[in-house]
This record gives structure tokens, sequence and C-alpha cells, in this order.
């Protein structure tokens, strides 16, 4: 046989013994979609979660650029620290006169002496401290790249223990002699005795539990993912509700019967009444709300993309003004050390561990490019390993393989197939075009 001889798909050897390899050609076709409105079936989707390192709803107070604010409830005045950056959660010791600071980046705790607003001490706990909370005389602190918690002797401001929680743990806050933890990536909440330390129990909540506060005999459990909060009765760690509010709750805070809830993607606060669990107002705010702190009447929300921070009179639940972040009114009861909200410039790079990340809706749209795709399908007998070049520079061991040419030519295709006893090589050239390939 010539090499210029046809082959039919139908030939398999020849009478002096020759392989045919047969060319299938996978059809191209030219598809149009009409650009009337097109319904699509609606499909339960399953998105997989990935890993991350700076979840953006561990802390609601990491964007702070390190700068606490002191309220000296007698002058009615304030001054400011600086503690480093990516200050992370902020609580006040038992007796009023220090501040303890976590340092997500640093991996540190801050001790700020309150009468003369000097760090005076800095204390090693786990990856990417977050949240904060004071049982008695101990500190207890997350530690979100660890999965523990750090607890802290505040006398001596030693570590006295590190506990095992869940994945990612975030937000905590203390009920009595309970600790409890929100763990991001398991979707649960630890609670830790704080008399001996130990883990007690694990309770089930929503998606991506992000904020945690107490009130009373319960605990409101913000769930993100799931625009949910969780009502945990902690005397026996059970369940007793699950409310529906905002798209994406964060922070929380409590202040007698009201639970007040951050909704960042809704831009709203949603207010709880915590005895009965019911929404009593739905209160608008500035953009990407996600921290809250009250302070005396007042709850002052960090609106993150707005740079504003809107205030709260949580007696009526009217919106008293929208401040910039760095000029915040002094509340005229009360004494607070807290954070000021000052959010960091935009990163130079994307994306930013830093910066809030909001959910976006997907947007259709394609593309479409000319594939020349070429089926090799074998017709050896008794072989046991196969190796065929293209003609491209490009093999494959495969006994049939699939091909895709970048373009329409003339190639040399080799099939060399053995097997124990012997080796033949069997060579054509198959001509690739725009809508059909043949063998010759």
């Amino acid at each position: 046989m010539t090499p210029t001889e046809e082959v039919t798909p139908t030939e398999e050897v020849t009478p002096t013994g020759e392989i045919i390899v047969p060319v299938e050609t996978i059809p191209q076709e030219d598809v149009v979609v009409s650009e009337d409105s097109v319904t699509v079936p609606e499909e339960a989707i399953t998105v997989p979660e990935e890993d991350f390192t700076a979840p953006e709803i561990v802390s609601p107070l990491i964007e702070t650029n390190g700068t606490v604010a002191i309220i000296d409830e007698e002058t009615n005045t304030t001054s400011t620290l600086d503690v480093g950056p990516d200050t992370g959660g902020i609580a006040v010791g038992p007796d009023g006169t220090r501040a303890y600071v976590t340092n997500i980046n640093n991996n540190t705790v801050s001790v700020i002496n309150t009468i003369n607003n000097s760090v005076e001490a800095t204390i090693n706990v786990g990856n990417y401290p977050s949240g904060i909370a004071f049982a008695g005389e101990n500190a207890y602190v997350t530690n979100v790249n660890s999965n523990t918690v750090t607890v802290i002797n505040t006398i001596n401001n030693n570590v006295i223990g590190t506990i095992n929680v869940g994945e990612k743990p975030g937000a905590i806050a203390v009920a009595g002699e309970k600790a409890l933890v929100t763990n991001i990536n398991n979707n649960t909440v630890t609670v830790i005795n704080t008399i001996n330390n130990n883990v007690t129990a694990t309770i089930n909540v929503g998606e991506r539990p992000a904020g945690i506060a107490v009130a009373g005999d319960k605990a409101f459990v913000t769930n993100a993912n799931s625009n949910t909060v969780t009502v945990i009765n902690t005397i026996n760690n059970n369940i007793i509700g699950t409310i529906n509010v905002g798209s994406y709750p964060t922070g929380i805070a409590v202040t007698g019967d009201k639970a007040f809830v951050c909704n960042a993607n809704s831009n709203t606060v949603t207010v709880i009444n915590t005895i009965n669990n019911n929404i009593i107002g739905t209160i608008n705010v500035g953009e990407y709300p996600a921290a809250i702190s009250i302070i005396g009447n007042e709850a002052h929300v960090t609106n993150f993309n707005s740079n504003t921070v809107t205030i709260i009179n949580t007696i009526n639940n009217n919106v008293i003004s929208t401040a910039p972040a760095r000029n915040i009114p002094v509340s005229t009861t009360g004494h607070c050390v807290c954070v000021v909200p000052v959010p960091k410039p935009p990163c130079p790079t994307c994306p930013c561990p830093t910066c809030p990340t909001v959910p976006k809706c997907p947007a259709a749209n394609f593309t479409s490019n000319l594939i020349l795709v070429v089926k090799f399908t074998d017709l050896s007998k008794d072989a046991t390993r196969w190796y065929w070049t293209f003609g491209d520079g490009t093999n494959s061991t495969e006994q049939n393989p699939i091909h895709v040419y970048s373009k329409p030519g003339s190639y040399r295709v080799n099939l060399t197939v053995s097997n124990s006893n012997c080796t033949i090589t069997k060579s054509n050239v198959v001509n690739v075009c725009n809508n059909t390939s043949s063998i010759r």
C-alpha cells in the first residue's frame, strides 16, 4: 500500500500485515443563542468551602490601625493610644485599670494601663489572636489560626493555660462560669468551664458563626452565612431559638433587654428583644456595618465602607447622628475603653486579607473557540503497550487517545505497539481541518 492510498475506517489489517489507524472526528458546531429571556431551572448548588488564613469576620475590630480611645467618665474627654498595627479584640480588666488588646498579626496581647495610657506588658499568645473576654481574674483569648484559646492570669499577666477548641475560633463571650467561643469553620460554639478551663460542650449553630453576646442566661450568636441569630440557653447549653435577621450578620452587642445585630450586607442593624427573642426594629445605618459597641445609652456602629460611625439611642432605637470615623462623640455616662474604628487605606494589591469582603452575585458571560479534536482508535492485535506521536511535538501512551490540535494542517501520526515478543510501528498522515479530518 502506498502512502497516498485512502483508508476507510472499516479496514483493519492489510494483506501485508500493516496496521490501519481509523480517525473519528468530533464534529464542531456553531451554537447560536438567542437574546430572548431565558428561564434557568433552579438547582441546589453546593459551593465548596475554602480554608482561609485571615477570615474577615473573626474580629469586628480588625480595621482599627492599632489606635485605642480611652474615655474618662469624670471629665467626659477622650485620649488615644497607639498599640501597634492590626488591633483585634479589646476588653477591660476586672478593676478597670487595665485594658487587654489583641494584636492579630503580632500574636500578642498588649496590656494597657488606663490611668496613664501606657503599655505596661506584652504577652505572647497563639496565632492570629482575635476575640478576648474576662471571667473573674482571667482573660480568655481566641487564636484563630491555632484553633486554641489562651488563658491569661491578669494579676501577673502570665499565660496559665491553652485550650483546644474548634476550627477558626473567633468571637468569645462569658456567661457566669462559662466562656462560649464561636468556631467559624465548624459552625459550632465551644463551651469552656472557666473554673477548671475544661471544654464541657460543643453546640451546633448556623453557618459561619461570627459574633456572640450574652444577655442573662442566654447567648446570641450571629451566623453570617445563614442570615440568622442562634439563641442558646447558657444553663443547659441547649438551642432555644433561631431568629431571621438581615444579610450577613456579624457584630452583636447587648444592653438591657435588647440585642443589636449588624447586618453587613443589608446596611442595617436589627434590634431583638432578648426576653421573647422577637425582632422589635430595623435601623438603617451606613455601608457595611460590621462592628458595634455600646456606651451607656448609645450604640456605636462601625460602617467600614462608609468610614463613619452611626450612633443609635438604645432607648428609642433612633439614630442620633452619623460621625466620621475619628470624630466620635463622647458618651455622657459610663466608662469605656474602646477601639477607634479607623479603616485602613486600600491595599496596594488584591486580595486584601484585612479588608472586609462583600459576597457578590455572579455575572453570566461566556466565549467560544474552535477546537480541533481528533479521536484515535487503536485496531492493533495482541498489543500490550501503545505509544503515539501526533506530529505536533506531543505524544500519548493511551490506547485510544483524544488529541487537540492547535491549528489545521497535515500531521504525521505514528503508533508504536509492543508486547513481550516484539515492537512494530505504523505511520500515517492525518489532515486536520476546521470541519473534518482524514488520513492518507
